[in-house]
């Protein structure tokens, strides 16, 4: 007998607003109180290779999502608003040099402004996914290529 269940696809959105949610939420952490992740022993999300992990991550769900969803909804709306986190994020890594404070009471501004970049970054790239995810539902069509 067959099952009355689909197979599950994967919604690339909801995945990228999770990585998003957590990828702001590191770029505080790490930003404003690395003292204390290290006391908890999770320092190592302070490091370089864990900070390329979250930025490749959230590039290629974003771009995945992009993809799907322009060809769905036909709007590059939602895709503004990744191109705005990324630029956030290259401004905090590149420009400010994503510094990093011992305790929120020993951020430097440099620190403080490059963590409000990282942020914005995350929370831009949450809300990307979310747009794109509503213009999806909101479409009602099921194609699969522009028309």
């Amino acid at each position: 007998m067959k099952s009355q269940t689909s197979p599950r696809k994967w919604d690339v959105d909801r995945l990228g607003a999770i990585a998003g949610t957590v990828c702001a939420v590191h770029c505080l952490l790490t930003g404003l109180a690395l003292g204390l992740l290290s006391i908890v022993g999770l320092d190592f999300f302070g490091s370089e290779t864990s900070e390329a992990i979250f930025v490749g991550t959230a590039g290629v769900l974003g771009l995945w999502a992009i993809v799907h969803g322009v060809r769905k909804h036909h709007s590059w709306i939602p895709a503004l608003f990744f191109v705005a986190g990324l630029t956030f994020i290259c401004l905090s890594h590149f420009v400010f040099g994503h510094a990093h404070a011992k305790s929120i009471a020993s951020a430097s501004p440099k620190a403080i402004v490059s963590t409000i970049f990282s942020v914005l970054g995350g929370l831009s790239l949450v809300t990307f996914h979310f747009l794109n995810q509503r213009f999806a539902h909101r479409c009602g069509c099921d194609c699969k290529t522009p028309h």
